[in-house]
């Protein structure tokens, strides 16, 4: 049997890298050791990151959970993939709040939505009657 949540797994640790490499670019450019130093896009690259910190893992793990008691490989794949779309609409948002504003709302929604409908569906799978 193929596993679904290491796939979303990985590809989650190569987004995580690249906004951990957004960082470190505005760190090393203006020479801020700690903190933002004042500088708005540094905050928002330490925010988008921290996001990312935040909503991942316990996604990824409510996935791997699910999975585990054999959830439909399909129903998996899918939250993964809404995983995958959410977090890159929250990213494309606080990148670009102007143009893009709605993009990290939708991308917060769909996280949110996400976790709910896993959590639900896991009380599901042990209170069913």
């Amino acid at each position: 049997m193929t596993l679904i949540t290491p796939l979303f797994a990985a590809a989650m640790a190569l987004m995580f890298v690249m906004l951990c490499i957004n960082v470190i670019r505005f760190r090393f450019k203006e020479r801020i050791s700690l903190g933002d130093g004042g500088l708005k896009e540094l905050n928002v690259a330490i925010r988008i990151q921290g996001n990312f910190v935040e909503y991942v893992p316990l996604t990824l793990f409510l996935m791997w959970i699910l999975e585990s008691l054999d959830l439909s490989p399909s129903r998996v794949f899918w939250a993964g993939a809404v995983l995958l779309i959410a977090r890159v609409l929250h990213v494309i948002g606080m990148m670009y709040p102007r143009q893009f504003l709605v993009l990290r709302q939708i991308g917060v929604v769909m996280s949110l939505g996400l976790i709910i409908w896993l959590a639900l569906a896991i009380l599901r799978y042990y209170f069913a009657v």
